[in-house]
């Protein structure tokens, strides 16, 4: 048998040397892509676990939602019935009678009105202040007919204890292009539901607080006082 020489043998060692780092490096690189699925795999799982509780969130918010869309139907449903149940005779009774009394609109409102127009004219103009004056002078609010409902509302029927009607109102001059918003009370009869009537044979009406443009203000009355 001969002996390889040392070229022979340093040679065969490289060669497995290299044969043996070839199948190391082969066994890494399957062992990382081993381990890169498994680390794929796992993100995937988590990934979906997160999105089932993802979907499980929106299908508790979708149910929140269609109880509270149940509930606002519900609400609309009810307020539809008392709009229907509050726009009765007696409310159009009232249409009638407040439309033919502008003198129920208060003169502080008026005045109010007044100002808040002049508040909103340019300053540096002394000829259209002038002229704005004179035609504020001729201020002249009135409330539109009974057939448009939308400028008298009633807020409350004289619900128990209560014994007045409250009612909002809206006084305009056409003229100037103003409104005023008025809240009006009127005193009923408990039994038969009808408004009562003043000394004149009137419905009364007491005006609580009014808004000519610049918010709502507490009608200030005067008490009389007996001699």
């Amino acid at each position: 048998m001969e002996r390889m020489s040392f070229k022979e043998d340093v040679f065969a060692k490289v060669i497995t040397f290299v044969t043996i780092a070839v199948l190391l490096g082969t066994m890494l690189v399957e062992a990382f892509a081993i381990y890169t699925e498994r680390t794929d795999r796992e993100a995937a799982q988590q990934r979906l676990e997160e999105a089932q509780l993802h979907a499980a969130d929106l299908e508790e918010t979708v149910r929140r939602m269609e109880d509270e869309i149940g509930e606002l139907q519900n609400f609309r449903d009810n307020w539809q019935d008392l709009v229907i149940l509050a726009d009765n005779d007696i409310c159009q009774l009232l249409r009638e009678d407040l439309a033919g009394r502008p003198e129920l609109i208060p003169e502080d409102a008026v005045q109010a009105s007044i100002l808040a127009m002049k508040a909103d004219l340019p300053g540096n103009d002394q000829e259209e202040e002038e002229l704005e004056e004179e035609s504020s002078a001729k201020a002249e609010f009135s409330f539109p007919g009974p057939d448009e409902k939308d400028w008298l509302i009633p807020l409350n029927l004289g619900n128990q204890p209560s014994v007045e009607y409250l009612f909002y109102a809206r006084a305009e001059d056409v003229n100037r292009g103003r409104y005023i918003d008025l809240l009006f009370e009127v005193p009923v009869n408990r039994q038969t539901e009808r408004p009562i009537l003043d000394e004149k044979g009137q419905i009364s009406w007491k005006c609580m607080a009014y808004d000519a443009g610049v918010g709502w203000q507490i009608l200030e009355v005067e008490e009389e006082t007996s001699e």
